[in-house]
């Protein structure tokens, strides 16, 4: 299948050993999401910083594709959410055997918004039982959570009418009253709900204390999120909802300097990715191993260990 690549791509000079920049692919998710233009933002500084990296994100059906492309060596980096990353590491769930990849660092957590319209008579998800509900795009990191949520609450997918759309999918669903529900995952203030809810009357489905630890129990890399009152349009109290962190990831015959390399330059211009995404105020350091089941990869751990942590006038290509 065609790929298109938002390409972040710029015109290097050679290397010191006279070779051409290598081009690197990050496999991230679709245009309404905020896995593109975050992994534009690291394309960007990479292909600036790193003489030898010319990088590019490119389009995808997100987080499953995206463990799998990395895994075939199809894109060099994916970003995935933390469940989908876990699953492919220990080939479970919808991997089945392991796949040879390894975390490059932590980024951002994503919430799982349980969208509907107020009028449409669901306030809990087993309110769900004979509706009509958006699992998110076939292949992403949302239908995996969007299953998860429904069957670890005791909802069938036989119960459901489901269907697989994208972000603008959902919300054009929503709007034209084809589905009743929709998943949507992604950082807080994610356009696809802020701009559904300046026209219609949104509805978070929230998740109690109890829901929250069945889900944990059951997923560990699953957690509470509390999304504050006023995030989205007419949405005036704070919401329980469900996080899961995103995660970098990469082949684990990756070499170590360049992962340390990536990981480091980073790290250093880490301004400039929140110029692009304001959720990447949550890449820090201290959140690097939120993904505790997969292992970081060697180079990250380099970086970790390194004097450059301390300093970011390190210099991340000795």
């Amino acid at each position: 299948m065609r790929r298109f690549a938002f390409s972040f791509m710029l015109l290097l000079t050679a290397c010191s050993d006279g070779e051409a920049p290598s081009t690197f692919a990050i496999a991230t998710g679709g245009p309404a999401g905020l896995y593109y233009p975050f992994g534009g933002g690291m394309a960007s500084i990479w292909s600036k910083e790193i003489p030898h990296v010319n990088a590019k994100a490119e389009v995808t059906g997100g987080s499953v594709t995206n463990v799998i492309q990395v895994a075939r060596k199809e894109s060099e980096l994916g970003i995935a959410m933390a469940d989908v990353v876990t699953d492919g590491y220990l080939g479970q769930g919808k991997f089945p055997e392991p796949l040879p990849i390894r975390v490059l660092l932590t980024a951002y957590p994503n919430i799982v918004h349980i969208l509907t319209l107020q009028q449409n008579g669901i306030a809990r998800v087993p309110d769900m039982r004979g509706k009509r509900v958006s699992l998110g795009a076939a292949g992403s990191g949302t239908a995996v959570a969007a299953e998860n949520v429904l069957t670890g609450l005791g909802v069938s997918l036989e119960e459901i009418a489901p269907a697989y759309l994208s972000f603008g999918e959902t919300t054009a669903a929503l709007k034209d009253g084809t589905i009743d529900a929709g998943f949507v995952v992604g950082g807080l203030g994610l356009a696809a709900v802020t701009e559904l809810a300046v026209t219609r009357d949104v509805l978070l489905v929230p998740l109690d204390d109890t829901e929250i630890s069945r889900l944990n129990e059951q997923f560990p890399a699953y957690g509470s999120y509390n999304i504050p009152a006023d995030t989205y349009n007419g949405v005036s109290a704070d919401v329980q909802a469900l996080g899961i962190w995103s995660a970098v990831v990469v082949h684990e015959s990756m070499p170590d300097q360049l992962a340390y390399e990536l990981t480091c330059t980073l790290y250093k211009y880490k301004s400039r990715l929140l110029k692009v995404s304001p959720v990447a105020r949550d890449m820090t350091v201290e959140n690097i191993r939120k993904l505790t089941a997969v292992p970081l990869h060697p180079g990250s751990e380099r970086y970790i260990d390194s004097a450059s942590v301390e300093s970011s006038d390190g210099n991340c290509l000795d």
